[in-house]
């Protein structure tokens, strides 16, 4: 199969783009890149737009992530001229984001990360043709080519922002943590408006504040240093959603503590693969029984790492995309979801 793949390139080799492209050609695919957003603010939409209808003349699949900047009619274009479409997402919003359903109007299958309501939500919003959910992948390679790197040299590990859309759990688990004096933090909160947000950037660039912003190894480097990572996401209620972060940390077999999401249990088995907590309380006392019992710790980290490097690696997560969009179901994963 003859892929176009547009998506973020320009990325550390965590990115969703990179991790899913090396799926794509695991699974036999000839993929061809097309770094969409880099064009489109180099050279503008337009331009973009006519490239993408130029380069996915003569594609089985265009494979698209998330998407923004491209529009609805290149996509119907493509799709006239044999091509099949499809778009994977990862980001969470309370509602569906109105250039997205627009685009997905276009689309014969959008995979996405959410599921349950939130899933069905952007099919019947949108009209895509399908609508499935994925978890996001891993890249079994990477824990072999980072192996050199330290593990559990600081005892919690916090990466992330303050999310514009993050509901309480987030804000209240970073106030907690903030009174900890063993947590290290990696990110920062982000500020609300455009204004601010540019505003902070310059300040960073005067005079750096606040926690580091990690990227790319250094980022890894954060991960496997950690004894505990604490997972909380933007949006706490969204079934089968949790950020790409829990992937990235059991990728390097890193204990991972997780605000629990609905159906976690579908994809972790509880206790002995994914720890997960209701309320500040029980994640203080987590922290507390699970940095006094190392051995532990360690064996849920490793069979948290085996299940998702054996399981939701790229080639199977890949697998089961490839089938949805050729038989329109897979049987790959026991969760699998398709509307």
């Amino acid at each position: 199969m003859k892929v176009l793949h547009a998506g973020i390139f320009q990325d550390h080799e965590l990115g969703g783009d990179i991790i899913l492209e090396k799926g794509l050609q695991q699974n036999g695919c000839e993929v061809e890149r097309f770094e969409f957003r880099e064009l489109a603010q180099r050279e503008g939409p337009e331009a973009m737009n006519r490239a993408l209808l130029e380069h996915g003349g003569d594609a089985d699949l265009v494979f698209i992530g998330k998407g923004n900047f491209i529009r609805p009619e290149t996509l119907r274009a493509l799709r006239g001229k044999g091509a099949q479409v499809a778009v994977w997402y990862g980001d969470i919003r309370p509602e569906p984001e109105p250039w997205l359903v627009e685009l997905l109007g276009e689309v014969d299958v959008f995979f996405m990360t959410s599921g349950g309501e939130m899933l069905r939500r952007h099919k019947e919003m949108s009209g895509c043709g399908r609508a499935a959910y994925f978890f996001n992948p891993t890249d079994p390679e990477l824990p072999v080519k980072y192996s050199y790197l330290p593990r559990g040299t600081q005892n919690v590990v916090w990466t992330g922002t303050m999310h514009d859309v993050a509901q309480t759990e987030r804000r209240q688990t970073l106030e907690y943590l903030q009174t900890r004096a063993d947590v290290a933090f990696y990110g920062f909160e982000r500020p609300r408006s455009a204004l601010a947000r540019l505003a902070r950037r310059v300040q960073r660039k005067i005079r750096p504040k606040g926690p580091p912003l990690v990227r790319g190894e250094a980022y890894i480097t954060a991960i496997k240093s950690a004894k505990i990572g604490v997972g909380v996401s933007a949006l706490q209620n969204v079934t089968r959603y949790s950020s790409d972060r829990i992937s990235h940390y059991l990728t390097f077999g890193t204990f991972y503590l997780a605000w629990r999401f609905p159906e976690a249990e579908r994809l972790f088995e509880p206790g002995t693969e994914l720890v997960t907590f209701d309320s500040v309380g029980e994640l203080h006392r987590k922290i507390e029984y699970f940095l006094a019992n190392p051995q532990e710790r360690e064996a849920i980290a490793w069979a948290a790492q085996k299940r998702a490097l054996e399981q939701y690696n790229t080639r199977a997560v890949t697998k089961m995309m490839l089938d949805i969009l050729q038989k329109g179901r897979s049987g790959v994963f026991e969760w699998e979801e398709v509307l």
